[in-house]
């Protein structure tokens, strides 16, 4: 991640955020404990996709590609999968992460990150995602791995600060998190992903778009929430585009797709935009609410999750 200024919280009133925590515990994290494999199928299944377009598009692999994850988050899966899978990988985040439960580490995310987030970190390791690891462990096991945590592989930094080499990488990923840093930090960071990566390397980005449904990170519009059409909702459907009564527990810059695009194309070739569910939303979609945000394209509207499948200009093209 980039930016000091940025944390897994905001400044708004206290029971909107007791709220907030209550409706991501029983959406989110009671999913885990009852769907175990779900979201570690889906990690598998992105990882797959990598390998894909690194395949297509820069004639390695995933297992031979040397990477870097942005934003590994609060609960690093994808980066314990890739280590203990192998790879040749580091994430970096400006937030330090829960990766034994020991008192150290909460006495340091306390310092670092501040009480709010000590108190959602402990929470969430001691309830969930000691579970989820569990099964992260059986899963790597079925694939004939071995879980390993390797710290020095989780860098706790601004990413614009990194030292790497100069066409060192194959591949930079990232998920859900370019929505969460600030423009100023964004056209630091990414001309810098440009350089670290080989000429034929790719930097895949998927943010969570601000113009979908699942844009203003309301935790009863998250995507694990949409397919409950019937639960009791406090706003509206695209509430951050339209009444804008209610206010998310994050950090958010706000970016449309387009702006998205804008950006990466200063620095990035975009080879592709991949939406991963078209149809998300579409079945709460009124007329109108299609009244309301008759300024926005379908393209903004649905988009949701995006991929960039971003490659680095050559230097004259800059």
């Amino acid at each position: 991640m980039t930016s000091e200024n940025y944390y897994s919280s905001a400044k708004i009133p206290f029971l909107q955020k007791i709220s907030e925590l209550i409706s991501i515990v029983t959406i989110v994290h009671l999913r885990r404990v009852l769907k175990p494999k779900e979201e570690i199928d889906r990690v598998f299944s992105d990882f797959e996709e990598y390998n894909h377009l690194l395949s297509q598009y820069s004639n390695t692999s995933l297992q031979c590609a040397k990477v870097l994850e942005v934003g590994f988050g609060a609960r690093p899966i994808r980066l314990i999968s890739l280590t203990s899978m192998g790879i040749d990988v580091r994430g970096v985040d400006i937030e330090k992460p829960v990766l034994k439960g020991s008192p150290q580490e909460f006495l340091e995310i306390f310092k670092k990150n501040g009480a709010e987030r000590l108190i959602k970190s402990l929470f969430r390791f001691t309830l969930f995602d000691s579970l989820e690891r569990y099964h992260l462990s059986q899963s790597l096991r079925q694939k004939n791995y071995h879980m390993t945590i390797q710290a020095d592989r989780f860098l706790v930094s601004d990413a614009a600060q990194l030292d790497i080499p100069p066409a060192s990488l194959d591949l930079i990923y990232s998920e859900d998190v370019f929505e969460h840093i600030p423009p100023d930090s964004l056209k630091a960071l990414i001309p810098k992903m440009a350089t670290w990566l080989k000429p034929e390397g790719l930097a895949l980005i998927r943010p969570s778009i601000f113009t979908g449904i699942t844009g203003g990170h309301l935790a009863e519009w998250f995507p694990q929430a949409l397919d409950n059409p019937s639960m009791q909702r406090k706003s509206e459907p695209w509430e951050h585009l339209r009444k804008k009564r209610y206010l998310e527990n994050t950090y958010l810059n706000q970016f449309s797709r387009a702006d998205f695009r804008h950006l990466f194309s200063q620095s990035f070739e975009i080879l592709e935009e991949r939406v991963k569910d078209p149809e998300m939303g579409k079945s709460f979609f009124s007329e109108e609410i299609a009244a309301d945000l008759v300024n926005y394209p379908e393209e903004e509207l649905f988009s949701n999750l995006v991929m960039f499948v971003l490659k680095p200009k050559s230097p004259t093209a800059h």
